[in-house]
């Protein structure tokens, strides 16, 4: 799963230079989101979860042109997307 994420957080990387926040959030939720469900639905909270956020975090870094470093808790709001520890305490 991680491979997959990691191709999302480059195809995001890609379209950031010539696409708006609202394109980048659909190719977020077409490729990082969905693959975050399936492996929610099939792995559960398995080993891989902390590898998945940060990769969650670096993809909304992207979107938003924010330098690595501090809390992106307010990115994650500005955005409206859920990190992913959020994703498994709510109902799918």
């Amino acid at each position: 799963m991680i491979p997959k994420l990691i191709g999302a957080c480059y195809a995001v990387w890609l379209m950031d230079h010539v696409s708006n926040i609202n394109t980048l959030k659909s190719s977020y939720y077409a490729y990082f989101h969905s693959a975050i469900k399936y492996g929610i639905i099939i792995l559960g909270d398995s080993s891989n979860s902390g590898n998945t956020f940060t990769l969650q975090k670096k993809i909304v870094r992207i979107m938003v042109g924010a330098q690595p470093g501090p809390s992106c808790r307010s990115l994650f709001q500005q955005l409206e997307i859920l990190p992913v520890p959020r994703q498994y305490t709510i109902p799918i």
